[in-house]
């Protein structure tokens, strides 16, 4: 009798992805591959779809679940964001997946399944992956998940130059008449080229939403001799002439050593200049409406500030 095959000699792909039908057809047996299920070599994704442990990343998960459903399935919403790479989606236990109407099916675990019809032109593929294009997946978020998560998806694609303001006509055009069309709108709206990474995205809304939307994102701050000594993630310009700058600090940065050290130089040579003040804030402040807007409002109103055109 020849030996039995093992999983490994199966079709795996790329993201570590084996379908059992895939696995029968390369010649393994369903005994070994069930096997192999028992011992941890590979664990269930969806029935009949496997996967080796700790290929678990977000490119694995949406190939998996497009493997589940069949070739009419693609990557919609947050899930396809992470996909194209923008920050600020939350971990979801779900893939959002799109299937047209007609092909309906049933909610299965693991997967969020929407059934949509959308043109050939709003579906592009990422590493093989078939995923709604940028423009559509912005248009999704914006209409569909909660407004700090959208607009921080949004300032995402904005900063990494994925995305410019000139083409969010075309984003609304998607979401018209379309459920969430509202809040998606506002969610544009809010959007501004600038905000590095979520938290400061949620930094500038809780500013903003308290009547203090800064006048600047990454406000440069210069020395006496014109030389470049810091960037501030917000500022806001007072009528005497000085600022008041914002730091967002997030955790896993900021609380490495040599980032302390970066930080307190930063933040030494943004308070040498003349009328400036700092303020520095944590994801902890953004949790609550009032915190951020009454740490600025004495400062602000001190000083006479007045909010300003915005700056897109």
């Amino acid at each position: 009798m020849p030996p039995r095959r093992s999983t490994s000699a199966a079709s795996v792909d790329a993201f570590g992805i084996v379908t059992r039908a895939d696995a029968v057809r390369d010649g393994v047996d369903r005994d070994v591959l069930y096997r192999d299920l028992r011992s941890g070599r590979l664990e269930r994704v969806h029935r009949g779809v496997y996967r080796r442990p700790g290929d678990d990343d977000s490119h694995a998960a949406a190939r998996a679940a497009v493997t589940h459903l069949g070739s009419t399935a693609v990557v919609v919403v947050d899930a396809a964001a992470r996909l194209h790479g923008l920050a600020g989606a939350r971990e979801r236990p779900t893939v959002a997946l799109a299937v047209p109407r007609g092909c309906e099916r049933r909610q299965r675990a693991g997967i969020a399944l929407h059934f949509w019809d959308m043109p050939a032109s709003d579906i592009v593929e990422v590493d093989g992956i078939p995923v709604t294009s940028l423009v559509r997946t912005v248009a999704d978020c914006a209409r569909l998940l909660p407004r700090f998560e959208a607009v921080a998806l949004v300032d995402s694609a904005l900063h990494q130059g994925l995305l410019v303001p000139a083409r969010f006509d075309q984003v609304a055009a998607i979401m018209a008449r379309r459920p969430g069309c509202p809040a998606g709108r506002r969610v544009l709206r809010d959007a501004r080229t600038g905000a590095q990474s979520p938290l400061e995205t949620r930094v500038r809304l809780r500013a903003s939403d308290g009547g203090f939307p800064p006048d600047r994102l990454q406000v440069p701050v210069h020395d006496p001799e014109g030389r470049l000594i810091a960037v501030a993630d917000a500022g806001y310009r007072l009528p005497g002439g000085g600022w008041l700058y914002v730091e967002a600090d997030g955790r896993s940065v900021h609380e490495l050593p040599e980032a302390v050290l970066h930080d307190r130089r930063r933040q030494n040579g943004i308070l040498s200049q003349a009328d400036s003040f700092l303020v520095r804030v944590t994801w902890a402040d953004t949790m609550d409406a009032r915190t951020i807007p009454d740490v600025l409002r004495p400062i602000l109103v001190r000083h006479g500030w007045r909010p300003s055109p915005r700056e897109r």
